[in-house]
């Protein structure tokens, strides 16, 4: 809860900046990487969040990697700001922040389908359309297969999940038969 708190002040703080110049997107790409390459490699993640290891050598090694990488200044500064103020640790939530705000500043939405396997294209795109004409937003729609939903479909659209798998029907069945003794 206080990590998103954290997250969401910083991605605001970000994008009043970054908005003006036009290339938020770029922006968030590039912390991307970084919060990538340290969630990926083990040993980028050690040396991090390591306590042992100073902030000035954190911050070299960072902006090195961010310099071989051609990354802009603001970047640069930010994760400069986030090494100072021991924020770094929510790099990821923060990255997740500032893709929620640019989503949204562009009018759009982002939606989660999770089903059992592949959908139809048909399907796909019906699902869409009805999430736009619902949230009256263009949605972006992302599809996850689980096999452990059995079947059905999960849907999450910002906070609201709607939930029709047949796993979560089976134990509402369930939960229903044990009430009942």
């Amino acid at each position: 809860m206080i990590k998103d708190i954290i997250a969401r002040r910083y991605a605001k703080a970000l994008f009043s900046i970054i908005e003006k110049d036009k290339e938020t997107e770029a922006i968030r790409s590039e912390l991307y990487a970084v919060s990538h390459a340290i969630e990926t490699n083990r040993e980028m993640r050690n040396f991090v969040f390591n306590p042992i290891f100073g902030k000035e050598e954190k911050e070299r090694v960072l902006i090195g990697l961010l310099q071989k990488t051609g990354a802009r200044d603001i970047t640069k500064k930010f994760i400069k700001l986030l090494l100072k103020k021991d924020r770094i640790k929510y790099l990821k939530e923060i990255v997740e922040s500032l893709s929620a705000l640019i989503v949204e500043k562009q009018n759009k939405k982002k939606a989660l389908v999770v089903t059992a396997s592949k959908l139809p294209d048909a399907s796909f795109s019906k699902i869409k359309s009805r999430l736009s004409d619902i949230t009256k937003k263009d949605v972006e729609l992302e599809e996850k297969i689980d096999d452990s939903i059995i079947g059905g479909v999960m849907i999450q659209v910002g906070s609201l999940v709607y939930n029709g798998s047949i796993k979560t029907q089976l134990e509402n069945v369930k939960n229903r038969l044990l009430l009942k003794r």
